[in-house]
């Protein structure tokens, strides 16, 4: 590997062992090169979600993910100067991982910055296919799978993952203004959000919450197909991922209030308990 290469993988891999996200912390289920991709992938999707999320102001960001949109066309073309999108370049290539769903991903960013909400379901659909799908689709090309069959139950995946995270988010979301369930649900069961800017919250938020959890679930069910289509290692991945986030999302149905009072997450032995499981996997 030329030494560009290598600083841009080493790169990557920094960028993923300084991160808690549960992404990150589960490659090593892979062999070394889909490890490398999927440590290239995190940082790709990192870099973005850094700009969604900084504290600059609007204009800045948007600016920010105007220069790095260019500099992604770049690195397609064969110019890449950034470490990271050095080894994304080389992933893209050596996996051959679809162009399209990088900007899929950079336009979610920028849905994000534009964000108004959503009037529907549909749109807040479109949106997750954006900003989680996508990263799902590309994992199938780093993991060499090549079904066809196996894209719906994975952009599926990708959106019950999302929704999970919205759901976990409602009260960070909503101080930042960002309100991502769909308007005319929350007209449906007349919510607002101020009903979950504070510790206390209403039976129609709950009632609300508990109908998101069933969509999620249903989602979380027609994913988990996309493992019949993986070999094992990227089996582990996959059901490691879908487990962890289907234990918040659990959590969650359990006590839909419980996004008011405290972020949900797995505890660590719970998260080791499930590691161990997907670890002695035959099949």
């Amino acid at each position: 590997m030329m030494p560009n290469l290598e600083a841009g993988y080493l790169a990557c891999r920094g960028v993923a062992r300084r991160s808690a996200s549960n992404f990150a912390c589960i490659n090593w289920l892979l062999p070394i090169e889909q490890r490398r991709g999927m440590q290239a992938l995190y940082a790709f999707a990192r870099r973005c979600d850094d700009i969604a999320d900084s504290e600059e102001p609007l204009d800045t960001r948007r600016e920010r993910l105007a220069r790095w949109r260019h500099e992604v066309r770049d690195a397609m073309a064969g110019r890449a100067v950034d470490p990271v999108l050095v080894a994304v370049a080389d992933t893209v290539s050596r996996f051959v991982v679809p162009q399209h769903l990088l900007w899929r991903i950079i336009d979610g960013v920028e849905m994000d910055l534009n964000h108004t909400g959503f009037a529907t379901y549909a749109e807040l659909r479109r949106y997750c296919e954006h900003v989680a799908s996508a990263v799902g689709l590309a994992c199938l090309a780093i993991w060499n799978c090549r079904r066809d069959e196996a894209i719906l139950p994975a952009a599926d995946c990708g959106v019950a993952f999302q929704l999970t995270n919205i759901l976990r988010d409602l009260q960070e979301d909503g101080r930042q203004e960002r309100v991502y369930l769909p308007h005319d649900e929350l007209a449906r069961f007349g919510c607002a959000p101020i009903d979950w800017l504070g510790q206390v919250g209403t039976k129609n938020l709950e009632r609300l919450l508990r109908f998101q959890c069933e969509r999620a679930v249903g989602l979380f069910d027609a994913g988990l197909r996309t493992e019949r289509y993986l070999d094992l290692g990227a089996k582990r991945v996959f059901r490691l991922m879908w487990t962890t986030y289907r234990g918040i999302l659990a959590q969650i149905e359990r006590d839909p209030l419980v996004v008011l009072r405290r972020r949900v997450r797995l505890s660590r032995p719970r998260k080791l308990w499930l590691a161990s499981q997907v670890f002695f996997m035959r099949s």
